[in-house]
């Protein structure tokens, strides 16, 4: 099946529902199944539109993340970036590359809405679909959903079913080129969970850890917010990502005022 869009490359890679959707189509016509998970692909990026930039943003701010794959040990880590390259009044324009992909975003920050996205792949060709409407949008956000319950139904303890993470009342300092950041610092909560030891609990909690800073722009990665689709909220407010499991800041510019 052909992998020459951004919407099949990102669905493939982060989002498990809809491996599944496409293994469940695989009979159908390819341009069908393209055209579907670039929907869904867009779905996604609408939702977790609000989470993902800060409404403080200045044209020039930048961030530049390492991503390191768990499973996919002694591979150098792949870059992403982000680039706020205009913002008037309330509109931004933010430009974001990863892995030969381009997208580019205009966002009502006030609002958090998307108003235009499009982009190319990593193979040149160039995409600009048509933005979805917000029942199509939830609509495919929760059969998305459904389908990662259905095929892992036993998949967390029962206690984890609704996971939260808690802030630390604790700061921690991170070195990110020779600069020191205060962090703010949010993990996951353990709580109802019979029969856990204490030393699984502070394991589970290191793990978990996401590391936020003032002094970086919230720019997030497109892929980034697959994994906390439950527990959107830990990107609330406009602190800027330092770190979490997979996630490590390499280069950050924050305009100042």
């Amino acid at each position: 099946m052909r992998r020459n869009i951004i919407a099949m490359l990102l669905i493939c890679l982060l989002i498990l529902a809809c491996s599944f959707k496409l293994w469940a189509m695989e009979d159908m016509d390819d341009a069908f199944v393209e055209a579907e998970a670039q929907k869904d692909m867009l779905a996604y990026v609408q939702t977790t539109l609000t989470y993902r930039f800060g409404n403080d943003l200045r044209a020039g701010d930048f961030v530049e993340y390492g991503c390191s794959d768990l499973q996919a040990k002694g591979e150098e880590p792949t870059i992403s970036s982000l680039l706020v390259t205009e913002r008037k009044a309330d509109i931004a324009t933010i430009k974001e590359m990863f892995e030969g992909n381009i997208l580019w975003y205009r966002i009502d920050l006030e609002s958090n809405t998307l108003l235009e996205y499009w982009g190319s792949d990593e193979d040149g060709m160039e995409h600009k679909p048509t933005l979805l409407s917000q029942q199509e949008t939830q609509t495919r956000m929760n059969a998305m959903k459904e389908t990662i319950t259905e095929a892992n139904p036993n998949a967390l303890p029962a206690g984890l079913a609704k996971p939260v993470y808690a802030t630390s009342p604790q700061r921690e300092t991170l070195s990110i080129n020779q600069a020191n950041l205060n962090c703010l610092v949010k993990s996951l909560e353990l709580t109802n969970i019979e029969g856990i030891t204490p030393e699984l609990k502070q394991a589970v909690t290191e793990l978990s850890k996401v590391y936020f800073s003032e002094s970086v722009p919230k720019l997030l990665p497109v892929k980034i917010m697959a994994t906390y689709l439950g527990v959107p909220d830990v990107f609330s407010g406009n602190h800027g990502l330092v770190k979490q499991s997979n996630y490590h800041l390499l280069m950050y510019v924050k305009v100042d005022k």
